[in-house]
């Protein structure tokens, strides 16, 4: 009956976000007038990047004009030119330039148009910027000399993006298909850019503010070679003064209306359930925000809808600056049944309180006492990698087949166990202020929110930061000191967080505040939150770790090991023998209390207990014995189905937290005396193993999720053969040690391989999800790793080596 009625609510709220588009187009203005001062140009568009684009004086002003990421966009979401039908198509946009003076060589300022395909969804036609590749439509824009052009941004000009896109583009090199007969001579800004299409002709034109004009027309130009998606787009700027250009008095005619596809006002929702009295639990929620002006203050509501009646249950607190987020919080919450709730406050979130529907979503029911609790464990989000196309087959983004593959398992818990974003992924990491870095981190983040908001809306959600979440490679927190480099010892490797406190706050409190309170002392080092807590919900008492922030650099506490990004370099160093120092932090001392306490309690109202982290407690990957770091992953060859390594050994990373090996045994004897599942994510490995601290097999079992889309696809292949494996099992399971000495008993592994499944550099890296289903009639946990679906008529399918079934005490069945 519980699942029956949140069915119903999820297709209450579909209803709700994906209405049909108007099957008549609508004309679409933009002049910004209405709007504030503020980075957010309303809910119509996106923008590339958040820090690159404000309004400003009734006009959407692109403030980035370098060459690195020259190709600035801003994208009409709710619009879409179709391919179908005769009506006229007609754009108007007003161009001004922000700097003084003539152009920069390379600059330009217009309009793409015919972005995308009909296999390509519309959110990620959205991402088109920077570099032309196949989806990427048609370049309209006044170049440098005055001259109106249009060209071709779908023709790829050989470049791959390995991390981050490429940049420093010349837009003038794209292949030509009109120009102008005569350039505008001086050019007289600002410039009214027109394009109309009617009957296979398209006509673009260019009129100065002296009313000089220039233009070219198409003949023989079929509708469907317009029809897409349409961003703003600007490159570089005057040669003097600020850079970029300013769009104004935008109005686009003949395209096909789509409001659902608008994104915000609040741009998503992360929310916990935990435990109160015996028949209620507390709400926590906090709402996500687009970035706004300092001053603005919207107020916000929460109604949840009681028997069809909708009651106002909370007002959010203040805004959080920097976080953008607003939290909701209400005590003595009946959660015997999903309820469907909703967000009300100003359209435009201007400040003061409205009443419109900003947001809807459903409040997840309680697991009946006799029905098993199902947990969806995620972790590991990369958008892109390789050669670049702006559709499904060069961007994984926005991962809508497996979301949809989530949801078929109607999870009534999410754990997202880190690395939601990557800091270099589509763009690189914007570090040259603090400011700067918390607005690249916002344009992560959102994308985040616009891939898993249809999962994070119907369900409790735990999302813990991993390293990328705060912009590094590898974190050793260090108690929450600032990380500082010194000659031979870069800032990451000196341990504590390269960004500031601001920074990794306003981190934490898109992630982690809606979680109940921290347990442990509120902040560390230089201000740092803390998010360690506990709580029960439907028979599962959960802790939540941060087993990242208090762990300390190798590169300091084992000088004579020469560790560099976690690896050692010193000749003839024994990190089994020589790492494990006296003194070294992996959890920290009141951590590893909170823990201590938290595994001798006793709940009479849950069953089993389950720690959630980042990282396991073992450094599960291997490499060939050669391998000094793990830089040559992404160039090692995927192994065909069957094949083994030859040479591979267990590794000595002490990014993982198989070091430093002391307090990683007291961790997991902690573990074992709560008899603890241990859930994580972060290694891109999916796999199973049970820990050992005294003898093989005395742990509980810790169970690392796939990740969802990765560029480092690691493996555990070693070439010598796990002892006391059941028989069949595949030779890299039973009885190891790892590069550190410590015992653990592999189980399962989904090792990548090469089967040959397209787009490879997605498939071959063994991406996914896990699931886990607590069952208290049984007494038992099912762990199953899913692979990742290749496209929507892919049948569900699981790795090699689960379902594996573990006892309530986290061990596996005899």
């Amino acid at each position: 009956m519980r699942r029956t009625l949140f069915l119903f609510l999820l297709l209450a709220t579909l209803s709700w976000s994906c209405r049909a588009p108007e099957s008549r187009p609508v004309m679409f203005k933009d002049t910004w007038a209405a709007s504030p001062d503020r980075p957010w140009p309303g809910a119509d568009w996106y923008a590339n990047r958040v820090q690159d684009w404000r309004v400003r004086a009734g006009q959407v002003e692109c403030v980035y004009g370098d060459d690195r990421l020259a190709g600035r966009t801003l994208h009409l979401l709710t619009r879409r030119v179709s391919p179908a039908g005769q009506e006229p198509v007609g754009l108007e946009v007003n161009i001004a330039l922000r700097g003084d003076g003539a152009l920069a060589s390379k600059a330009c300022a217009g309009v793409l148009v015919a972005m995308g395909g009909t296999a390509t969804d519309y959110r990620a036609t959205a991402l088109v910027q920077q570099v032309p590749a196949a989806g990427g439509g048609l370049l309209l824009s006044m170049d440098g000399e005055g001259r109106l052009s249009l060209r071709d941004f779908s023709a790829p000009d050989g470049r791959s993006g390995a991390w981050t896109l490429p940049g420093n583009t010349d837009f003038a090199s794209l292949p030509l298909l009109a120009e102008s007969a005569r350039p505008l001579d001086p050019v007289v800004w600002p410039v009214k850019l027109e394009l109309d299409w009617r009957r296979g002709m398209l006509e673009a034109r260019a009129t100065d503010a002296a009313g000089v004009a220039v233009g070219f027309t198409l003949e023989g130009f079929e509708r469907t070679r317009l029809a897409g998606g349409l961003s703003l787009f600007s490159s570089r700027g005057a040669k003097s003064g600020p850079g970029g250009f300013a769009f104004g008095g935008f109005s686009l005619d003949g395209a096909l209306a789509y409001p659902e596809r608008a994104f915000g006002p609040v741009l998503g929702v992360l929310y916990s359930l935990a435990d109160d009295r015996a028949d209620s639990s507390v709400l926590r929620l906090t709402a996500q925000l687009p970035v706004l002006a300092e001053n603005e203050s919207p107020v916000l509501a929460l109604w949840i809808a009681y028997a069809d009646i909708w009651h106002k249950v909370s007002d959010g607190y203040p805004l959080r600056a920097g976080s953008w987020t607003v939290p909701f919080a209400q005590s003595a919450y009946d959660d015997s049944q999903a309820r469907p709730f909703r967000i009300t406050g100003r359209r435009d979130l201007s400040s003061g309180s409205g009443e419109h529907v900003l947001y809807v979503g459903t409040l997840r029911g309680r697991p009946a006492a006799e029905e098993p609790l199902v947990l969806a464990s995620l972790s590991c989000v990369k958008h892109q990698v390789g050669p670049i196309q702006w559709g499904p087959a060069g961007l994984w983004f926005p991962h809508t087949q497996l979301v949809r593959a989530v949801l078929e398992h109607d999870p009534d818990m999410l754990f997202f166990a880190g690395d939601q974003i990557y800091e270099g992924d589509i763009t690189p990491p914007d570090t040259r202020t603090e400011e700067l870095a918390i607005l690249d981190y916002h344009t992560k983040w959102q994308r985040f929110l616009w891939a898993f908001g249809d999962l994070t809306r119907r369900a409790p959600t735990v999302a813990i930061p991993d390293d990328h979440d705060v912009f590094h490679g590898n974190l050793w927190g260090a108690g929450g000191i600032r990380g500082k480099s010194r000659p031979g010892v870069t800032a990451q490797d000196a341990g504590g967080y390269k960004r500031s406190a601001e920074f990794v706050n306003a981190v934490h409190s898109t992630l982690v505040s809606h979680l109940p309170p921290t347990r442990v002392t509120p902040q560390i080092g230089q201000g740092i939150s803390t998010y360690t807590t506990s709580f029960t919900w439907a028979g599962v008492d959960f802790a939540v770790l941060a087993d990242r922030m208090w762990k300390d650099s190798a590169t300091i506490l084992v000088p004579q090991g020469k560790f560099k990004n976690g690896w050692p370099q010193a000749a003839g160093f024994d990190p089994v023998q020589e790492a494990d120092v006296p003194g070294a932090r992996l959890l920290g001392a009141e951590q590893e209390d909170y823990l201590a306490r938290w595994a001798a309690q006793r709940n009479e109202r849950t069953w089993t207990k389950v720690v959630l982290s980042q990282s396991p407690f073992s450094c599960l990957h291997t490499l060939p014995a050669s391998a000094m770091s793990d830089a040559v992953v992404p160039q090692l060859a995927v192994p065909a189905p069957g094949e083994y390594p030859p040479d591979d050994v267990p590794t000595r990373d002490t990014d993982t937290n198989g070091w430093p090996q002391t307090p990683r045994n007291r961790a997991v004897a902690s573990l074992t005396r709560a008899g603890a599942l241990h859930l994580c994510g972060d290694q891109h490995l999916g796999s199973v193993g049970w820990y050992g601290h005294d003898k093989h097999r005395d742990g509980t079992v810790v169970f690392t999720s796939p990740a969802i889309a990765n560029t480092f696809p690691r493996r555990w292949m070693p070439a010598e053969e796990g002892a006391g494996r059941a028989p069949g099992a595949p030779r890299y399971t039973g009885d190891h040690r790892d590069g550190f000495g410590n015992l653990i008993t592999v189980l399962a592994a989904a090792n990548p391989v090469d089967e040959g499944l397209e787009p490879a550099l997605l498939h071959n890296r063994a991406p996914g999800y896990g699931i886990v289903r607590f069952d208290p009639r049984s007494d038992e946990i099912t762990l199953e790793a899913w692979r990742r679906p290749v496209d929507e008529e892919s049948e569900p399918q699981m790795f090699s080596g689960w379902p594996l079934v573990l006892n309530g005490e986290g061990r596996p069945l005899e």
